[in-house]
Order: structure tokens, then sequence, then C-alpha cells
């Protein structure tokens, strides 16, 4: 848990999010060089904008211990104007 809360107050002290959830316990099923793995996680949705992905990658990466870590983009294609409009001002 505290590599996960590190990531959130980076992410959110450098502006590099507006927002972070965090979803206890996921279940995540993968192979892993050959060997079939069952953990349970803590995912993130971090919202951002297009323009600080790259920053958020590398934060992330530098401070997250897998190899491979979990990082997608989530196109928004709607959402209700002010929360947008805040996103867009709390950020860089």
């Amino acid at each position: 848990m505290s590599v996960v809360l590190n990531i959130t107050k980076t992410l959110l002290n450098n502006k590099l999010a507006a927002c972070i959830t965090l979803l206890h316990e996921v279940r995540s099923f993968y192979y892993w060089e050959t060997t079939l793995k069952d953990h349970t996680e803590l995912q993130l949705l971090i919202k951002t904008q297009k323009f600080l992905k790259d920053a958020v990658f590398t934060t992330i990466k530098k401070l997250h211990p897998y190899k491979v870590p979990e990082l997608l983009v989530l196109p928004i294609i709607d959402g209700e104007p002010s929360y947008l409009s805040w996103i867009r001002s709390t950020l860089l």
C-alpha cells in the first residue's frame, strides 16, 4: 500500500493528476515469463490530461516495483462540463 500512496501523493503534489481513485483488491490473472500469475492488486484511476501522459508514466515507472506496470490511457468522450473544467484548472 505504501508504494500506491507514494505514487498517488507524488502525482498529486506535482500537479500531474487532478484526482486519483484507489480501487482495493482487484484480482489480476496473467502470464509472466511462462507462469500463470494470480495476484490481488490495487488499481488507480488517475484523472489527468493527455499532454501529461509521458510525465505520469515516467513517474509511475520510477516508483512502481513491477518491471512492466499496467499503464493504459482511456479516452474521455464526454463528461460533466464543470468537472472537466475543474480537472483542467487543477493541472499544470
